[in-house]
């Protein structure tokens, strides 16, 4: 439980520290008079991180209260990985998202 508590969290802070970034340059190309940049979606991203990681932090408690009650009643629990498939195939969708807004955007082109 706490490697995925210690996921989540990170994913939460990294997150955070996405969509503050994508505030700070919007702060700095205004005191630069220069007109803001609609940005690369990062305050969208950063949202979308703080929500998987806080998912994955609900998800951990959910599947150790799951574990916990198997072994007060000794009974024999194998556990589903279907938990672990959702956070591997939202991770992935979030990165593909992440990349063809990267490659759509002027920066690179």
């Amino acid at each position: 439980m706490l490697a995925w508590l210690r996921t989540g969290i990170a994913l939460m802070a990294f997150g955070f520290a996405i969509a503050r970034f994508a505030l700070f340059l919007r702060e700095f190309a205004q005191s630069r008079g220069a007109s803001p940049a609609h940005g690369l979606g990062s305050t969208w991203f950063g949202v979308a991180l703080v929500v998987s990681g806080l998912l994955i932090n609900v998800g951990a408690t959910f599947r150790y209260r799951v574990n916990h009650m198997a072994i007060e009643d000794r009974k024999n629990f194998s556990p589903s990985p279907t938990f672990v498939y959702v956070v591997g195939i939202g991770s992935v969708l979030i990165a593909a998202t992440m990349a063809s807004v990267l490659a759509g955007s002027s920066a690179f082109g």
